[in-house]
């Protein structure tokens, strides 16, 4: 999907920013309410921060995005650039901005849960070429995950966040028994925890420049 156009304005050499969220294949039922009270929805910015950059950027790309892996709570566990402006002080100022911006993490049936997304936009120059072909895909980073849990009804007396280690293959298929990493403080969220771990299906996030990999998955999760 190509990256969203915005406009931009320039101020005093220094150029503002509004990000564009791209889509990042949340299935249509993911969009869906589960109650009034627990909305399902995909992990998304909760504002969009304003970027500025360094005067007279040398911007060699007109596109730049980025991967973001989100904890339960909206913290940024990690951030990885797919696509690069070709200025490093560019691509510096753009990371420090999403690390510290603010996000929702994805939720269903009133379960805050860890996910990645990926945030992409359209740089402003007139001098830029377009992005160039996809590179080799890396093998030294991770690939974020996508996550599609289905929580039932509970509680919601009982609150806490737990964390499950979930080992996956290549093909973000679940090899082994979930690991309970982080309890909750309460027996019966954390049964449910790895209830949900089991039941949950994976997939990395599209888009990345990561090789899939096998490694295990440290699913964070939030009853609220």
């Amino acid at each position: 999907m190509p990256f969203l156009r915005i406009v931009c304005s320039v101020r005093l050499r220094a150029i503002f920013l509004a990000l564009c969220l791209m889509p990042v294949g949340t299935p249509t039922s993911a969009l869906a309410r589960a109650g009034n009270a627990c909305p399902t929805t995909p992990a998304k910015l909760a504002r969009q921060p304003q970027i500025t950059l360094p005067p007279d950027p040398k911007i060699s790309s007109k596109e730049i995005a980025f991967e973001v892996d989100l904890g339960s709570d909206g913290h940024v566990r990690g951030l990885q650039m797919d696509q690069g402006s070709g200025d490093g002080a560019v691509d510096l100022s753009v990371k420090q901005t999403l690390e510290t911006a603010s996000y929702d993490p994805p939720q269903t049936g009133c379960v805050a849960y860890s996910g990645g997304l990926r945030v992409g936009f359209t740089l402003p120059t007139d001098n830029a070429t377009p992005a160039p072909p996809p590179a080799a895909l890396n093998a030294t980073c991770t690939p974020y995950v996508l996550a599609f849990l289905t929580p039932v009804a509970r509680d919601r007396k009982r609150t806490g966040t737990a964390v499950v280690a979930v080992q996956l293959d290549a093909a973000a298929t679940r090899t082994a028994e979930p690991v309970l990493k982080k309890s909750t403080d309460s027996p019966v969220l954390d049964q449910e925890a790895l209830r949900i771990a089991r039941t949950g299906q994976y997939n990395f996030l599209q888009g990345s420049a990561c090789a899939p990999q096998p490694f295990t998955y440290n699913l964070e999760l939030t009853f609220q």
